[in-house]
């Protein structure tokens, strides 16, 4: 199934809902044609009963035949009518299925690629609320126009025209009552737009606030504040998601009153005017039951239409409120000519590299460092002296404010994205697993990897014994992120993954810290084995500075800046450095 191409965003929902159903709109064409024909069929019948009783009413009639046509009529239009809605139920089975695939595909594609700064700064919890709001919105509108407003849409303005088959002043007659209850109701129905699209952003807030507890679900075991956390959601509903409601509920009793009152005074003025042109001979006793009963039809729908028309546009909100999503502009961080590229050597340089987050914290000022083809350099420094940082610029997860960074002498901003990733093997402190088997999460480093490629690199990363101990091996579904593993466990993953992927560069974010000292030599010198045996460039983070023993060179970072650098032994060695410093702190116990 084909998707958008939502490399730009659609500043209009109606404008995305086209798109999504443009390759199916003949079916739609179908679709839409039962609730035209509907109005048709309600004329039809009003009409078949007019010409009986002027029949029975005219003493002159001589035959059944002169009843034949009206009892033709009403027969033909039940057929039709029942034929055309099964046209439709065909024509929504043919489009549907494949329209809601295509809006959920395209809007998920383009919501995952929004920059990582916009995930840091959006609750998962409201994406999903969005996207599910999305697929909801879809289905209330459609369901809405085909069925609803549609529908009632076409029996007024169709029954208010056929009127003028009986009277012109009872066409005119109703014609002005329509105007002026959409005069009185169309203003109010865009206000309580207005209060459903405030109430679905609150709305929209509290599943995100949901989604994130419960993504926290041990947190709050362990820090026992799963009564404080109902207590913090019920106030956060109390103080503007209640409120929003209440707002939408009282205008909504306001509108459904006025419109009450609306259908009243035209059907009793109906019912008088009607009276009047019967008794002064204007029209027949057919024309007067044939009018009553259109005027009836009128009201009714011209009521149900007001008030569908009120859900309908709850209905747009709560779309417009999920379609934000997909209005907002990514955040284009590669440059316009950006293209794949093979890294050939891993040189890696950061020339004049400046940068400060949004909120105007400078991290770097003018930072060089060079890193040779296959060198190994650790990073060491307390927290926040930026070694996290320098890595996310080289991911591309931001831009710096000045400055360039450069692999193989070619800056990172004419490389995709994706095609830099892909040749860059992370393993983070923080492991993130999907729900989903131990193979699968494995074999995530490498598309379409074969089931001995995933065993070597658990073998390698010393985890294959432990998964040869399940019952489904490496069939294990290892629970959302990886909860049913230990923490050793799904490092010892992330780093199969890195075994599996190959890189040329590899970046080691603390990727023995969850071991214990032990499995830490085990995986240390597996991952020795793997640097020698690719020749990577290497850059590893590293708190527990015996873990970067091995590396070609110690980059000393404090404060954004780099104070020192040298080989292991150059630093410890050097009771000045503040290398040496740190070094001796972890082995006299503290902690960094």
């Amino acid at each position: 199934m084909d998707t958008l191409d939502l490399k730009y965003p659609f500043h209009s929902a109606w404008n995305f809902l086209w798109q999504v159903i443009k390759p199916y709109r003949w079916w739609y064409v179908l679709m839409f044609q039962a609730p035209v024909l509907t109005a048709f069929y309600i004329f039809a019948n009003n009409y078949t009963f007019k010409l009986l009783v002027d029949a029975f009413s005219n003493e002159s009639i001589t035959s059944y035949y002169q009843l034949v046509f009206p009892i033709v009529l009403f027969i033909t239009a039940q057929i039709v009518l029942d034929v055309v809605w099964r046209i439709s139920d065909f024509a929504e089975w043919k489009a549907e299925p494949h329209a809601r695939q295509r809006l959920l595909s395209s809007a998920y594609n383009y919501v995952q690629h929004h920059s990582y700064n916009y995930f840091q700064n959006t609750p998962s919890g409201t994406v999903i609320s969005k996207l599910k709001g999305l697929l909801d919105g879809y289905d209330s509108v459609f369901a809405n126009l085909h069925h609803i407003v549609g529908k009632h849409l076409c029996v007024v303005v169709v029954s208010v025209f056929v009127l003028l088959i009986v009277n012109f002043s009872v066409f005119c007659f109703m014609l002005a009552w329509c105007v002026v209850v959409m005069v009185i109701m169309l203003p109010m129905a865009l206000k309580l737009n207005q209060l459903s699209n405030d109430m679905a952003e609150s709305k929209h807030q509290v599943i995100g606030s949901f989604s994130d507890n419960i993504t926290n679900i041990f947190s709050l075991f362990y820090f026992a504040k799963r009564r404080a956390e109902h207590r913090r959601v019920n106030e956060l509903m109390s103080d503007d998601f209640v409120p929003r409601q209440i707002a939408l509920y009282q205008y909504d009793f306001k509108f459904n009153v006025v419109g009450s009152l609306l259908y009243w005074f035209m059907l009793i003025a109906i019912f008088i005017f009607m009276i009047y042109l019967r008794t002064h001979g204007a029209i027949s006793t057919g024309d007067f039951l044939f009018v009553m009963l259109t005027a009836i039809a009128i009201s009714f729908d011209l009521w149900a239409l007001m008030s569908s028309l009120c859900t309908f546009l709850k209905e747009i909100g709560d779309f417009k409120s999920s379609f934000s999503i997909l209005a907002m502009p990514h955040d284009e961080i590669d440059d316009s000519n950006a293209q794949t590229y093979q890294i050939q050597q891993g040189k890696i340089e950061f020339r004049q590299l400046s940068f400060a987050y949004s909120e105007g914290t400078a991290v770097f000022k003018n930072l060089n460092l060079l890193i040779k083809p296959g060198e190994k350099i650790g990073l060491v420094g307390h927290s926040g002296a930026g070694k996290s940082t320098l890595i996310s610029l080289l991911l591309k997860n931001f831009k710096p404010t000045e400055g360039q960074i450069l692999i193989d002498d070619k800056s990172i901003f004419e490389i995709t994205s994706d095609s830099l990733r892909q040749q860059i093997a992370l393993i983070p402190q923080d492991i993130m697993l999907f729900h989903r088997s131990i193979g699968e999460n494995i074999g995530y480093a490498k598309e379409n990897a074969t089931l001995e490629e995933i065993k070597r690199a658990a073998a390698m990363a010393n985890i294959d014994d432990f998964i040869e101990l399940l019952p489904e091996k490496y069939d294990t579904l290892v629970g959302e992120r990886g909860v049913k593993l230990s923490g050793g466990q799904r490092q010892r993953i992330a780093i199969a993954r890195a075994f599996l992927k190959n890189a040329s560069i590899v970046v080691l974010d603390e990727a023995t810290s969850s071991l214990d000292t032990l499995s830490e030599q085990e995986i240390q010198q597996s991952i020795n084995a793997m640097l020698e045996q690719n020749k990577a460039t290497v850059i590893a983070i590293a708190h527990r500075l015996s873990t970067i023993r091995h590396m070609d060179r110690i980059i000393v970072m404090e404060g954004g800046a780099i104070i020192e650098e040298g080989t292991f032994n150059e630093l410890v060695n050097n009771k000045q450095s503040y290398f040496k410093m740190l070094w001796d702190s972890q082995v006299n116990g503290m902690v960094l």
